[in-house]
């Protein structure tokens, strides 16, 4: 998940209060116990601080290989550059799947991060509430709908839908990365969700 921050926040815990860039917060932000970061593996410590230290990701440190794995996966996924399908086709898969699966952590990071990467943050809220009400491309709409289709009714996909895709120029390679794009936020949303990991405050200030 991308982070609103450039450079790491300053943290603080006293007297079960975690204080984050001075604002104080309680620290039940998931169902499960989030672990002091003081007594995680190095690696893991540096992946917590690599995430800025989002809800989302302490949430997970609690089982570290839960952590690598999870981590690992979504930051070769959604590398700015060398995937087949372009970042801000992905960035819009996740806000749709998101949305469409009600995950409010999924949903806020990736609205900020689709918005900053076209430069039209309105857009992606637009988007975020109902992409058929939002002025996408013939090409952005069809990937929504196939990521709509990925999360609700996988069976009802078929050849027609590809078709449509690569009349519209997508290639074989590019439509695969675009259905594991939409089944890797239906896994983060559900793990997000099952374990009720609440977005972070600096996103409502």
């Amino acid at each position: 998940m991308t982070s609103v921050y450039s450079v790491a926040p300053s943290i603080s815990t006293e007297n079960g209060m975690t204080t984050i860039d001075g604002l104080a917060r309680s620290q039940r932000i998931s169902r499960l116990r989030i672990p002091d970061e003081s007594e995680l593996p190095e690696d893991i410590q540096a992946l917590v601080d690599r995430h800025h230290h989002e809800n989302w990701v302490r949430a997970l440190s609690l089982n570290p290989d839960t952590a690598r794995r999870f981590t690992g996966h979504f930051e070769h996924l959604f590398a700015a550059t060398g995937r087949r399908l372009p970042l801000q086709d992905r960035e819009l898969i996740a806000v749709v799947v998101s949305a469409t699966n009600g995950c409010g952590v999924c949903e806020i990071h990736h609205t900020r991060a689709f918005g900053d990467l076209l430069n039209d943050p309105g857009f992606a809220r637009r988007v975020a509430l109902d992409y058929h009400l939002a002025d996408l491309s013939k090409r952005q709409r069809a990937l929504a709908d196939l990521a709509v289709k990925v999360t609700l009714s996988p069976k009802t996909i078929s050849q027609a839908d590809f078709e449509k895709l690569r009349d519209l120029e997508l290639s074989d390679e590019e439509l695969l990365e675009a259905v594991e794009t939409a089944s890797w936020f239906n896994h983060t949303n559900r793990v997000t969700i099952s374990l009720g990991i609440l977005p972070d405050d600096k996103f409502f200030s």
